[in-house]
């Protein structure tokens, strides 16, 4: 029987082993399908976003429609590639879901923290949301790459991976939280009241 101790094998042990010949083929197939769909719009997606928020916002001169379109080509291919390198990079992962919820929490960490700074802080407050990443930022590289550099015996204490998220998020609300409340500018609405007053 073959090993299916990890979870990333059920799935293909459950198509390959269970289902019958013709169906095994055409979910085979959805799946490819479903891939090739995400990856394209992912791809187009990241190239769009470079000809506006880059090309389009930084250069001068006003771009032609070839010139649109080549720094589309452009684009994404170099997102291919990138994508290509990363996929080889991964091929000795040993869990890809593993891995995908490490990179996860890594990243989404600081999204969900500026999130949620904004609904709770009253007012705009720069300054407070710039410190809160960096410290956030310092910490989640300290929780995912403390173990590369340091090795797991020099650690006292040791969190798990998937809490990444949850202390990066909860380190960049309370900083950039504390740092807006120390950092806040004086009230406009009382120095209007006591110029009016006066």
């Amino acid at each position: 029987m073959q090993d299916i101790s990890r979870s990333d094998q059920v799935f293909p042990y459950f198509i390959v082993n269970q289902l019958p010949t013709g169906i095994t083929g055409l979910l085979i197939s959805s799946i490819f399908a479903a891939g090739m769909s995400t990856i394209s719009t992912s791809y187009n997606g990241a190239a769009t976003v470079i000809l506006t928020d880059y090309v389009g916002k930084y250069k001068k001169s006003q771009t032609t429609e070839n010139q649109k379109m080549m720094v589309l080509y452009l684009a994404t291919l170099m997102v291919c590639i990138l994508g290509i390198l990363i996929g080889v990079a991964m091929i000795n992962v040993k869990s890809a879901l593993d891995t995908w919820w490490k990179l996860a929490s890594i990243f989404s960490g600081g999204m969900l923290g500026l999130f949620l700074l904004g609904v709770f802080s009253k007012g705009k407050n720069p300054t407070g949301a710039l410190v809160g990443v960096v410290v956030g930022l310092l910490v989640v590289l300290w929780l995912s790459l403390s173990d590369f550099f340091l090795g797991p015996e020099t650690i006292g204490i040791r969190f798990h991976t998937y809490l990444t998220i949850v202390i990066g998020t909860l380190t960049i609300f309370i900083t950039g939280f504390l740092i807006g409340v120390i950092t806040k500018p004086p009230n406009n609405n009382a120095q209007n009241e006591t110029t009016l007053s006066k």
